[in-house]
């Protein structure tokens, strides 16, 4: 590989510092003092990887451009060192004091190494001797200059450990391993770096690659806060590297055999055969060992697993019979309580509310704390966390992590005021069903990684089994409101048969006795008419006196036998039926009336008629009866036109007619049946608009009607459309 190869391939890695500077500003995520430091930080790494591109110039570069290329990268990887100090002092919750001697510290060797840099300035320090060994002035030099990058470092490095210890098991601790990790890489990036050999760049080389790697998990670790669990993640690292490196043996190993055999083969003997049985073999052989390889290092390196599932088994038949929310809420914390060690647990049971609030009522408690139910809003880092997360949510988190500064102050006054120590989601599927809130265990402890695990083999075990319990108590409910609702229903529907019972009986003995008197009375009247002849002024006495009877018999004839029909005319049979098909019957049977009365009949079917639930004769009656009325009372050579249309839920059938119309003082009279013709020619009701109205209304309906005397009238009937389902 030449040198402007390398050159190009080297000159790849700074320009990565300054994409991670344009991916963080791009984000936004971070404070504002904080990104600046960070920003500081990877421009400085960048300016130093860039002088291990001066090796690569060959005689491209100058000498006078190599020497400054080389200072200025020199004492970058000090600046370096501590912009990292002061992004550590802004990033965790330390005092400033306890960083202050350090990052002091650092600017004094720093400058001292400067003007101790024989590099730079053109005295010369004559060697001397110490304890039997030479001193010379690059020994002094290289080691001011590694003490100014060093003590920024190893002082970041303590505040951090010392963070590390106190929180406790949490996002934000989680993130502060994650920065330990960034500190370890650079200092061991800056060790690589502080190695110098002439023209061999390879230790600066790889001491670059270190650096990267820290500044990529740092840059990670800030825009992200949700990062696996570091311990998890080296774990799992570890499994899957021993298992290739197993795999790895164990595939040299087999093609070590394969090229032997293959190289000693007989000349009789094909070496495509050979090869093929060979392949299959060894395909077999791998696949059992890649099974035995990821078990054997699962249960080495994950070994959570193993006592994820014995756990699990231990209360699966506790909840076979899946009893009520409240009572599965208890069980639960009946398990957290024994399992983790704690008895000041909450069940919170999860609901949306209006405007994507989240409520959270409390099921189950093991403490004599009374909670109430909670309101959080739907934009609140609480809420998000909870919903989107199925992560334990420690308290700390929320007094440390940036994305909890939009909390608003009366609900972290409420989350302050219940001391729960973590909370811990219930997920079933995308959505959030409960949530444990923890407070501190017995013993006094923090809650570690296997608290995490058991919690979370808990969660993903009954999550599904309480939203089941949910849905049962809500069917549950339901049902009883069903079956109170047809409790109700069947004592009316008892009160009603009475009721017809009553009526039945009342109407046939009330019938005749109402309609007897009356034939006494005509019988009398006619008699004392005879007798009264001669006289005129008691011949019109007894003629006003008949026709007031005669009015009164007619509105108690009219009054009976609405009450028979109504009676006879018994129960629905109700069933899909198609109103086209009804109204040209009945067009078809008022045909001959029609005609005689010479009322064109007009009625434009259209093209797809919904169909409604009702009984096909008595609606087929109700308008017929409407037709007859519409045509009854109609002039000679009118028309009468009907169409239908929908309504929304409803379709409606409109009738329109010629007539001479309904004076408005009785529109909303004609629907009652008891009004008494009238001398004239306005229409008067009858029984047919009584009827039509009652089965209409009967059939979840209504009638309207609209007229102005002289210019004809307008009826419409409304019927509920059936849809199907």
């Amino acid at each position: 590989m030449t040198l402007t190869q390398q050159f190009l391939i080297i000159s790849l890695l700074p320009l990565s510092f300054l994409g991670m500077v344009v991916y963080i500003w791009r984000t936004g995520l971070l404070r504002r003092e904080l990104l600046q430091w960070w920003t500081i930080v990877l421009i400085a790494a960048a300016v130093w990887g860039s002088s291990i591109l001066r090796y690569f110039g060959g005689k491209t570069f100058p000498i006078s451009l190599k020497y400054t290329w080389g200072i200025v990268g020199k004492y970058a990887l000090v600046v370096t060192a501590v912009a990292l100090l002061l992004t550590t002092l802004n990033r965790l919750a330390v005092p400033r004091q306890n960083g202050r001697f350090a990052f002091g510290l650092s600017v004094f060797l720093g400058v001292a190494a400067f003007f101790m840099d024989y590099e730079i300035w053109p005295y010369q320090l004559p060697p001397f001797t110490v304890a039997g060994s030479t001193i010379r002035l690059f020994d002094i030099s290289m080691g001011v200059w590694i003490a100014a990058w060093l003590v920024p470092g190893v002082a970041a490095w303590i505040l951090t450990r010392q963070i590390t210890a106190s929180a406790p098991n949490s996002r934000s601790r989680n993130q502060v391993q994650y920065w330990l990790i960034v500190l370890i890489l650079f200092m061991i990036g800056a060790g690589l770096a502080s190695v110098q050999q002439t023209r061999q760049p390879v230790w600066q080389e790889a001491g670059l690659l270190v650096i990267i790697l820290a500044a990529l998990i740092g840059t990670v670790s800030f825009v992200h806060s949700q990062l696996p669990d570091l311990q998890i993640a080296v774990r799992q690292l570890l499994s899957r590297l021993s298992g290739t490196l197993i795999i790895f043996g164990l595939t040299w190993w087999a093609l070590t055999a394969i090229v032997r055999s293959v190289t000693n083969l007989p000349t009789d003997t094909s070496p495509n055969l050979i090869l093929f049985l060979a392949s299959l073999f060894f395909a077999g052989f791998f696949t059992v060992v890649y099974r035995l390889v990821n078990e054997i290092t699962r249960r080495l390196f994950l070994p959570a697993h193993s006592r994820r599932d014995k756990l699990a088994t231990s209360y699966q038949e506790a909840v076979n019979n899946l009893p009520e929310p409240d009572q599965l809420a208890a069980l639960i914390l009946d398990v957290v309580r024994v399992n983790l060690g704690t008895n000041d647990a909450w069940f919170l049971q999860a609901e949306d509310g209006p405007a994507g609030r989240l409520s959270l009522r409390p099921l189950a408690n093991l403490t004599n704390y009374a909670v109430e139910t909670s309101s959080f809003d739907g934009g609140s880092p609480f809420a998000v966390h909870l919903r989107r997360s199925q992560t334990p949510l420690v308290h700390y988190d929320i007094d440390s992590l940036n994305n909890f500064d939009k909390l608003l102050p009366e609900e972290r006054a409420l989350l302050d005021n219940w001391k729960r120590v973590l909370y811990m989601p219930l997920h079933a599927g995308d959505n959030l069903v409960g949530v444990l809130a923890l407070g501190k265990k017995t013993s006094g402890e923090s809650y570690d990684r296997k608290d995490f695990e058991q919690m979370q083999t808990i969660t993903d075990k009954f999550s599904p089994l309480l939203v089941q319990a949910k849905n049962l108590a809500r069917l549950s409910q339901i049902n009883d409101h069903i079956f109170a609702q047809n409790q109700i229903l069947m004592h009316e529907k008892q009160h009603l048969h009475e009721l017809m019972e009553m009526f039945a009986q009342f109407n046939n003995m009330v019938s005749s006795d109402l309609k007897r008197p009356f034939n006494t009375i005509n019988r009398q009247l006619q008699t004392l008419q005879e007798s009264l002849a001669d006289s005129k002024s008691n011949a019109k006495m007894l003629d006003d006196f008949s026709r007031e009877i005669q009015q009164l018999d007619a509105k108690i004839t009219r009054l009976i036998t609405i009450a028979n029909r109504l009676h006879n005319r018994g129960s629905f049979q109700i069933e899909t039926a198609n109103l086209d098909q009804i109204t040209q019957q009945a067009i078809h049977n008022l045909h001959t009336m029609a005609e005689a009365r010479r009322v064109e009949v007009k009625y434009d079917p259209p093209t797809v008629t919904p169909s409604v639930l009702g009984d096909s004769q008595q609606l087929q009656e109700a308008i017929q009866h409407l037709l007859h009325n519409a045509i009854k009372y109609n002039k000679i050579g009118g028309e009468v036109t009907l169409h239908y249309a929908v309504d929304g839920d409803k379709l409606c059938l409109r009738m329109r007619d010629t007539g001479v119309g309904i004076p408005e003082d009785r529109l909303n009279k004609i629907w009652q049946g008891f009004s008494f013709p009238q001398n004239g020619n306005g229409r008067n009701a009858g029984l047919g608009l009584t009827l039509a109205h009652h089965i209409i209304t009967a059939h979840g309906g209504h009638v309207e009607a609209k007229s102005s005397y002289g210019s004809g009238s307008v009826f419409s009937v409304y019927l509920p459309i059936a849809y199907n389902t």
